[in-house]
């Protein structure tokens, strides 16, 4: 009986090696839990086609939206561990989500990163015809006009949020901040003069700054690597004396508890796509050229990011 049992277990071990040296196998499908037309939304739709080709399966795009992105990163949390059903979106939205609400994730250690494939800092736009040239300026305005200049953000309780958060709290600002339902929404605002100021991900309207609709007057972190030069210059929230940087890098994540032998190779997949000409061509496009993380080095940027919105927290946010 112990040898039929023995043999058994061989069997099915074999069974589960073999599927493991064949994924992919089938189509791996993406959640993006944001609805089309924001930044991680297109940002997703230009890696894709690169990670398709690496990966040599279909990869299809889900946007599941709802609950600041909740919806979507708790479907892939309590989706099959098995490779092929993955999440791709921003590391300060998982972060924020889990810092400033009860979930049932947390930022670090209910998902498995895989692998970061896009950097870029958060920054602060306004429409042409307010006339802001720099975000000092609209601080004084926002401090002699408390609640009543508006600053539109993407959602609540991520990198956009904490960035508002933090100009207001370190400048004593008076800005009203309202939450959108996500970046295409708050796009959609800003592009129609219904914000005093937008706080969003770079690079995203920047096709509307170059047009000259928009104007760039602020950032989370240095802009010197847009590949639009006359904003590279921009005052960063260091300039301006407020201690934090504020950005976001979009990555991929899996479920707990995913084969490692899988998540090596989807490693391997990301890091073909993110150094992919095709994903180059689209970064350049878009504003920033891609940068690749390993699944050790996203983690280490998931704990950095982390400290930084503690921080945020724990003196502007509490209350």
């Amino acid at each position: 009986m112990r040898i039929l049992i023995l043999g058994i277990f061989c069997f099915f071990t074999f069974l589960g090696n073999l599927a493991l040296a064949a994924y992919p196998e089938k189509p791996i499908r993406i959640i993006v839990p944001y609805k089309a037309g924001g930044g991680t939304d297109s940002i997703a739709r230009g890696f894709v086609g690169a990670f398709s080709k690496a990966a040599g399966v279909d990869v299809v795009i889900t946007n599941v939206n709802g609950g600041a992105g909740s919806k979507g990163i708790i479907q892939v949390m309590k989706a099959k561990p098995d490779g092929y059903n993955l999440i791709l979106t921003g590391s300060t939205d998982i972060i924020g989500l889990s810092t400033f609400r009860k979930m049932p994730f947390k930022s670090i250690g209910s998902l498995t990163p895989v692998g970061g494939i896009y950097t870029t800092p958060t920054y602060v736009l306004a429409h042409k015809d307010r006339g802001y040239k720099t975000l000092e300026e609209v601080i004084e305005k926002s401090k002699a006009n408390p609640g009543k200049l508006i600053a539109g953000i993407g959602g609540k309780f991520g990198a956009h949020d904490v960035l508002a958060n933090a100009v207001n709290g370190y400048k004593n600002a008076g800005f009203r901040i309202v939450a959108f339902d996500g970046g295409a929404m708050l796009k959609k605002a800003t592009i129609a003069n219904e914000v005093d100021i937008c706080i969003i991900h770079s690079p995203v309207l920047l096709n509307e700054v170059k047009a000259g609709l928009l104007n760039v007057i602020g950032t989370g972190g240095s802009l010197a690597k847009i590949t639009y030069p006359p904003i590279q210059k921009t005052k960063t929230l260091r300039d301006m004396g407020i201690p934090a940087d504020v950005g976001v890098t979009r990555g991929v994540w899996a479920p707990k508890g995913t084969p490692k032998d899988v998540i090596a190779k989807l490693e391997k997949f990301i890091e073909v796509a993110t150094n992919s000409e095709e994903f180059k061509k689209f970064g350049n496009n878009f504003g920033f050229a891609p940068k690749y993380y390993t699944s050790s080095q996203f983690l280490d940027l998931l704990n950095l990011e982390q400290g930084v919105y503690t921080d945020i927290k724990g003196k502007f946010m509490s209350k």
